[in-house]
């Protein structure tokens, strides 16, 4: 007796998706051993000509699969479904190319370069009862075994009332539909912080460790926009850096340290994280976090730095009474951050001071984005009242504090110009010392006159809430 013909099947997919292949070549063939399924990792053996076996494999098939699970390299089965269709072209069968050339997908749009094809999306099924549910037949992969079945030759394959047969294909979705869902390639994201990635490179290679001027940083659901001002969606961590400079031609303390970061990752170190806030275009603080990075084959890293909006630390108070506590706190934060650096500048050598000038600007500026989260912010032009005094009573004190902070915001603009001046080398540590401390001759005293004032005032504040609290009662009896 003539063995009967076998019917060639070719199963195309990318790589990444080998398990989900194997599962529709033992689904097919269980179904018949009529069915000749063709994968290039099994159908190929070693000393093989692709392109002649490809072409000889496609000559025999009379069913094309491509197996279309949300990979966006599909270059390589787009070229295999070319010959398919190139050779129906050739035996003038080009009319059953929507039906004998199948995709199986399990996204919610059809791929537009298979839309002219017959699709079949792959779609998983909740609750179902057991391994052997009736759920599975009514799915488009059950119909599309039933299709082939009964078209691939005059007589159907199989009997597919069978109860056993309808078992076999039961048993293929389920198989199949298991193998499209449960991988761990990422399709999609959901992002619901803002947030940068970017690559380092091998450790050693082009000579430096972490972030560079130069490294592309892609940002993500207008991230870049919306923090840095910069329209699009990819940039350099050069232009990130050159947008967060602040009025006083300062690198923002959070940029350093995520360079720092970088650098730690690179070498194989855990990260430290920034205490320092990122400040948008719009005045909204974040606080950035290296939240995790990807790792190669060849030890690059792609990190993903998220930014967490800053909780609200305004108090729920009044808002005299809040303003007075914020002042109270910061002016507090600036004494013990703030003057022992002045302190140790007049015993330290004046040549070796750099080091201090730089903390000096970094707690200082730490001090400043604190006084943001609190609401006190500097007024845009002369014109504007300083935030903290307006919680102060007209008077005298008023008049007084309001001198000393003009003084303050004065002086600070001229000597983070010398000590930016002295980062940069276009003037000696010694001289911006210098400088530093003759602005701040009497930075003690004014510290502690505002840390008298403002709890002088807040004592105030309180009798006056207390004496309004009793009023209002005694209105009320």
């Amino acid at each position: 007796m003539t063995e009967p013909d076998k019917i060639g099947v070719f199963v195309s997919y990318n790589h990444r998706d080998r398990n989900v292949a194997d599962e529709v070549v033992q689904a097919l063939t269980s179904l018949s051993e009529r069915l000749d399924v063709f994968i290039d990792h099994s159908g190929l053996e070693g000393g093989d000509v692709y392109e002649l076996k490809l072409s000889q494999s496609l000559q025999k098939t009379r069913w094309f699969i491509i197996i279309c699970r949300g990979i966006k390299d599909m270059s390589w089965c787009f070229y295999e479904a070319g010959q398919f269709r190139a050779k129906l072209s050739q035996e003038n069968e080009l009319d059953e190319v929507r039906s004998r050339m199948c995709y199986l997908y399990d996204g919610e749009r059809r791929p537009t370069q298979l839309a002219r094809y017959q699709g079949t999306i792959i779609r998983r099924l909740l609750d179902v009862p057991n391994d052997d549910s009736p759920d599975y037949e009514n799915t488009g992969l059950f119909n599309l075994f039933e299709i082939i079945i009964k078209r691939s030759q005059p007589n159907p394959l199989r009997d597919t009332t069978d109860k056993s047969v309808r078992r076999l294909m039961r048993d293929g979705v389920r198989r199949i539909t298991h193998a499209f869902m449960n991988t761990s390639d990422v399709v999609g994201e959901t992002v619901f912080q803002p947030r940068i990635s970017f690559e380092l490179p091998p450790p050693g290679e082009r000579g430096s460790l972490g972030l560079t001027p130069g490294t592309p940083v892609h940002g993500y659901d207008k991230t870049l926009s919306q923090i840095f001002g910069i329209a699009d969606e990819e940039t350099t961590w050069g232009e990130i850096k050159r947008s967060s400079v602040s009025a006083d031609k300062l690198e923002a303390r959070w940029i350093g340290d995520v360079e720092t970061a970088t650098a730690d990752i690179s070498s194989k170190r855990e990260p430290s994280q920034t205490e320092a806030l990122c400040i948008a275009r719009d005045g909204t603080l974040f606080r950035p976090i290296v939240a995790r990075y990807e790792k190669y084959r060849n030890d690059a890293k792609k990190c993903h730095v998220a930014f967490i909006p800053e909780r609200d630390r305004k108090f729920k108070l009044g808002m005299r009474t809040s303003l007075l506590l914020s002042g109270l706190i910061l002016s507090v934060r600036f004494r013990q951050r703030i003057l022992p650096i002045i302190d140790d500048l007049k015993s330290v050598d004046p040549a070796a001071s750099m080091p201090l000038l730089n903390t000096f600007l970094k707690e200082l500026t730490t001090i400043e984005t604190e006084a943001l989260e609190f609401g006190i912010s500097t007024p845009e032009d002369d014109r504007d009242e300083f935030p903290l005094l307006n919680a102060f009573r007209e008077g005298l004190v008023k008049q007084s504090l309001r001198a000393k902070i003009i003084a303050w915001t004065n002086a600070r603009k001229l000597f983070f110009e010398r000590i930016v001046g002295a980062q940069k080398n276009a003037v000696s540590p010694s001289e911006a010392a210098s400088f530093l401390l003759n602005c701040l001759g009497d930075i003690h005293e004014t510290n502690s006159t505002f840390i008298q004032k403002i709890t002088e005032e807040l004592l105030v504040a309180q009798q006056m809430a207390a004496a309004e609290d009793s009023q209002q009662k005694s209105t009320a009896a």
